[in-house]
């Protein structure tokens, strides 16, 4: 956990009435606020193996989950990394198949014959699909109101790639 106490984060709460005017105030202490960087918990775990019955073929799963996250409006006691960035909850998951094996084919006429193996891999990308949100833009618009606008980062992606190593 990450917490500070901050001298003199104060502020008042207003309470108006129907016509607009002041009736009451209340003065609240900050007290023990959470830090940018209090995520109570992250957890990663990375899983990687082959076929069997035929190690040409590999797969490999990637699942992360991390706690919220606080943020805060800049230049606001009361709202000082009180406002929260929901979990990040990711999956990837990615097969490879092995094409070319120079140890298993060395043909003098062959074009890949220099190559020492080439590799061709299918990964997803954020398999669940999941918004997950980095952080926030804050817009103030012309009577001073400030709204977020998330941050997110990329949805389901799917990338194939080939690999050549000689």
């Amino acid at each position: 956990r990450s917490r500070e106490n901050l001298d003199n984060d104060q502020y008042y709460n207003y309470k108006i009435d129907s016509l607009g005017r002041l009736t009451d105030s209340t003065l609240v202490q900050g007290g023990w606020l959470r830090r940018p960087t209090d995520r109570l918990i992250t957890i990663g775990l990375f899983y990687q193996d082959y076929l069997a019955t035929n190690k040409n073929f590999k797969f490999h799963m990637n699942l992360l989950y991390g706690s919220n996250l606080s943020y805060n409006i800049p230049n606001s006691v009361k709202y000082r990394n009180a406002l929260i960035i929901e979990p990040y909850i990711r999956a990837d998951f990615g097969f490879s198949a092995l094409l070319l094996d120079a140890e298993k084919a060395k043909r003098s006429h062959s074009p890949f014959r220099n190559f020492q193996n080439i590799w061709a891999s299918l990964e997803i990308f954020n398999v669940i699909d999941r918004r997950n949100t980095i952080s926030y833009s804050l817009i103030k618009d012309f009577s001073n109101t400030i709204f977020t606008v998330p941050n997110r980062l990329t949805p389901r992606l799917i990338n194939f790639k080939i690999v050549a190593r000689w």
